[in-house]
């Protein structure tokens, strides 16, 4: 049996539906993990900046372990 124009249409669409809402979850699971690594690298180099700041206070204090 043959759909009819409006049934077609109406498969179309909501199969455009489907396909918008997939491609924005992929989008949006990308920006995490593209938001992800930015924070950790922040985070490194935040980490790094502290560690070289409390090296250096202990040289100017007179220790370096």
């Amino acid at each position: 049996m043959m759909s009819t124009p409006a049934e077609t249409v109406s498969e179309v669409k909501t199969d455009l539906l489907y396909a918008s809402i997939s491609l924005k979850k992929e989008e949006n699971e990308r920006n995490q993990k593209e938001d992800s690594a930015r924070m950790l690298k922040a985070r490194r180099a935040i980490e790094a900046y502290l560690e070289e700041k409390r090296l250096n206070n202990a040289i100017a204090d007179g220790w370096d372990d």
